[in-house]
């Protein structure tokens, strides 16, 4: 049987990264913080949110209020964003697998939505805000007890070190994309069962998927 490969949205699915950056800059100021210049992003990418906050001058304690923020502007730039290169075609040939999809996401549901409605994507089956930004671990949990699907039938794909330790926490498969905001570095650090370079590897991973 084929894993259910639930996804991360920013990062992962979509090619958000820049648009992060800049939401991130207009809004530093208003929380303490300094704008991130272009030629550290390689740098910050190596780090973990709460090293990552400390480069910026952010108190961890600020995250919250400055994310939702962040997500409320997002949605008025988010329906021009790109998907990942080779993803569509990536998701198409799950669906052909016999894959069941869906996203979990720190980003809203109808930010999510939108861009799937605007831009054509009816693949996934469930769409899931994971409001607390450290707590995918238990969004995923409640995700897969809802649909009725067990934890190690689950395979989660996401772009951040956070998401390889949510699913540690409570044993689901997770493959780690290498083109999102944590650098492949970060991500292998972290230890996920796989490390993706391209959508295409995913692809094949699932493919042999035992």
């Amino acid at each position: 049987m084929k894993p259910f490969v639930l996804f991360d949205f920013d990062g992962t699915l979509v090619q958000s990264k820049l648009l992060a950056i800049r939401l991130f800059n207009d809004l530093a100021g208003k929380y303490g913080g300094r704008r991130i210049a272009e030629e550290e992003i390689g740098r910050l990418s190596d780090l973990s949110i709460p090293d990552r906050l400390r480069a910026l001058n952010v108190p961890l304690y600020k995250l919250p209020a400055l994310a939702l923020e962040g997500k409320r502007a997002y949605r008025k730039e988010s329906a021009h964003l790109r998907l990942a290169e080779g993803m569509r075609e990536t998701l198409g040939a799950l669906r052909e697998q016999g894959c069941r999809l869906g996203i979990l996401s720190s980003n809203t549901s109808e930010n999510i939505r939108h861009y799937l409605e605007t831009n054509g994507l009816d693949v996934f089956e469930a769409v899931h805000s994971a409001s607390n930004l450290f707590g995918k671990d238990k969004a995923i949990r409640s995700l897969a007890r809802a649909m009725g699907l067990e934890l190690s039938r689950l395979l989660y794909v996401g772009d951040e070190f956070r998401d390889v330790e949510a699913c540690r926490k409570i044993d689901v498969p997770v493959a780690a994309v290498t083109w999102g905001w944590d650098s492949a570095k970060l991500l292998a650090e972290a230890g996920p069962d796989y490390l993706c370079h391209s959508p295409e590897e995913l692809l094949s991973i699932v493919k042999g998927w035992e």
